[in-house]
């Protein structure tokens, strides 16, 4: 299976080839940055766990190694900025010059998988609300800080969320970019207008780098690089 068809108000799913694909039409750059940051996150929390009593530290780990991973591959991109000065902590997104944005959300169980509808585990972050209910199209609710307000007006886009879930053992996490219909006022996603499912990424997973040796002047050589 590969495309659900898009009737009686299903979503749009696509998942192995059609999805990379997919992906790269829409965001202009390839899949594999996000499954390999992922990788390269489980792997982390999966050292912080072994390092740390408390429960929330791999997830932590996780998170901001996701974030930082994804972040620091699309901010060399043309046309993209992930590290803009006024997206803080509670709100880290990348953005692209014609309105484009991908936003970070941790996701339920169905998170990864074409069955199912993932909702969001916490309520998005102001910014992340507000930038929603205007990219869907809906009234925007009305904001306590004037600059949140501003600063979005400032940037009409079509947000994405990059929704993962982290299994507990921190051995796979469930990955996809979807397109929400539309967002509550208290965060709840109200529909999806096409999800981009990638399933779940191992910790194990093996991960493609271009390494140079030294002895290739021309072109890089593609090595396969799996865990140790």
């Amino acid at each position: 299976m590969s495309v659900q068809p898009d009737f009686a108000d299903n979503p749009r799913i696509l998942t192995a080839d059609s999805a990379s694909m997919e992906f790269f039409r829409i965001f202009g750059f390839s899949a594999d940055k996000l499954k390999e940051a992922a990788i390269r996150a489980l792997r982390s929390a999966r050292e912080t766990d072994d390092m740390h009593s408390q429960l929330s530290a791999a997830g932590s780990s996780f998170y901001h190694s996701l974030v930082s991973e994804v972040r620091a591959e699309i901010d060399i991109l043309d046309d993209w900025s992930a590290n803009r000065s006024d997206d803080n902590k509670t709100s880290p997104r990348a953005h692209r010059a014609d309105g484009l944005a991908l936003a970070f959300a941790q996701g339920t169980a169905a998170t990864g998988r074409s069955t199912g509808s993932p909702q969001l585990r916490k309520k998005p972050g102001t910014v992340t609300l507000l930038e929603l209910q205007r990219s869907t199209s809906q009234d925007p609710q009305q904001m306590e800080f004037e600059r949140f307000s501003e600063a979005v007006e400032e940037r009409p886009q079509t947000l994405w969320l990059l929704l993962f879930h982290r299994s507990t053992d921190n051995e796979s996490v469930g990955l996809e970019v979807s397109l929400p219909l539309g967002v509550s006022d208290d965060g709840k996603i109200l529909g999806w207008d096409k999800r981009i499912v990638f399933g779940e990424i191992g910790a194990n997973d093996q991960i493609m780098e271009v390494r140079d040796d030294g002895r290739n002047t021309s072109d890089d050589v593609a090595v396969t690089i799996s865990a140790r």
